[in-house]
């Protein structure tokens, strides 16, 4: 029955990393091609096409080292991930969509531990949240010409660090203490 049931919960083909990569679906993305993009906890990226036929098609085509990979961001034909492993962003040029390429990587720290992306086209730069020992927020810009990001440098909190900490603080509601920012939503 075991085994029965494990069958059952793969929802996509086993990738080229022993079966891996495709485990834990979790967040969809459209790519500029129409595909859809969905990264697995597994940190692998599937490629959902013919989404509006009876035989949608699903390919494994990217596996970021370690696991626990974090919320995707597509910004033109570029998708930025958070991977644990590197505690910071890797990023994935899909042009080709079928076969994405690596085109830059940006170290966030080595207690950071990456989860969330965002864009805000509006200001054109993305936002990470994280988890570990550091949690803090950082404001990141994406060069759209060649892939390459940089921390915002002059997003700054008050100890003169890049990003925004969340550690040791007096929150509104009375509570003081380190706080895990998980998602952001911008506004006008």
């Amino acid at each position: 029955m075991g085994r029965r049931c494990v069958e059952q919960e793969q929802r996509f083909p086993r990738g080229h990393r022993c079966g891996y990569g495709e485990i834990d679906p979790e967040e969809p993305r459209r790519g500029p091609d129409g595909s859809v993009y969905v990264q697995t906890l597994a940190c692998g990226i599937e490629r959902i096409t013919d989404i509006a036929t009876k035989e949608p098609k699903s390919q494994l085509v990217h596996v970021f080292p370690g696991a626990f990979c974090g919320v995707p961001t597509i910004v033109g034909h570029y998708l930025i991930q958070g991977v644990r492993a590197t505690h910071g962003l890797i990023v994935l040029d899909i042009s080709n969509p079928s076969n994405p390429a690596e085109v830059s990587r940006l170290a966030l720290g080595g207690e950071f531990l990456p989860h969330w992306t965002g864009w805000d086209a509006r200001t054109q730069r993305l936002v990470v949240t994280g988890y570990g020992a550091d949690h803090r927020l950082f404001l990141v810009k994406l060069d759209q010409s060649t892939g390459v990001v940089t921390v915002d440098g002059v997003f700054k909190d008050e100890a003169g660090k890049p990003g925004f900490s969340f550690d040791k603080r007096e929150w509104p509601h009375g509570w003081t203490g380190s706080a895990n920012p998980h998602g952001v939503v911008f506004s006008r």
